[in-house]
């Protein structure tokens, strides 16, 4: 049974389901008395219908639905920006504040652990983009944000957030100014993020697939 789940210590009130469609409901019950005896719940991310259906039949409820999309580079016009890179020691630590406030807001359903170290998810993740991960800037404090993540020739967006949406809408237009043409920006939109559903709807997005996120809980 333990080849079903794995702990995710980043959000340790839930185990998370792997190999969800193999699960028969014998082993579902199992995976919940284990769960319940540990005062923990289940979460699961699919994308098939069946699988959906059959975790809402053993009690799991959608908590969230991501559009996974990726939008072709063509060639853009923006304003200069201000890289990641550029920012003195102050700011960058101000963005991973802003960072944690943003990831704790959208994650409360599966909430994060105060012990998550944002800077091993950013500055020191190797695939993170500082030239390309941009932020707007008023006053001297950081007001936007958009956090970029490169594999080989491709774009994949983190985490974008900021106080205001126009602001956050014209620093997305910025980065599409900014990223090289010919290449894929992937991003993922989650319903549970105000902020991201905005981006979404006022760019032109290709949707690969949908993934649903359920969760179950002993009460």
């Amino acid at each position: 049974m333990t080849e079903c789940y794995t702990t995710n210590l980043n959000h340790p009130n839930n185990y998370v389901l792997t190999q969800v469609p193999d699960i028969d409901v014998e082993t579902m019950w199992a995976l919940q008395t284990m769960a319940k005896s540990n005062n923990k719940g289940l979460i699961a991310k699919v994308s098939d219908p069946i699988t959906f259906g059959f975790l809402e039949d053993n009690g799991f409820k959608l908590v969230s639905t991501t559009a996974i999309t990726k939008m072709n580079i063509r060639d853009y016009v923006g304003d200069p920006v201000v890289t990641v890179n550029e920012l003195e020691s102050d700011l960058k630590q101000e963005l991973l504040i802003l960072l944690r406030d943003h990831y704790e807001r959208i994650h409360r359903v599966n909430p994060a652990s105060q012990k998550i170290n944002y800077t091993s998810l950013t500055f020191e993740n190797k695939q993170f983009d500082s030239e390309h991960s941009i932020v707007r800037l008023s006053q001297q404090h950081i007001v936007a944000a958009i956090l970029i993540f490169k594999d080989n020739r491709d774009f994949q967006v983190g985490w974008s957030f900021g106080d205001d949406v126009s602001e956050l809408l014209m620093l997305w237009r910025d980065l599409l100014g900014i990223l090289p043409v010919g290449n894929v920006l992937h991003a993922d939109f989650d319903d549970t993020d105000v902020i991201a559903t905005v981006v979404y709807d006022a760019f032109v997005w290709r949707k690969i697939s949908t993934e649903y996120t359920l969760l179950w809980q002993s009460i």
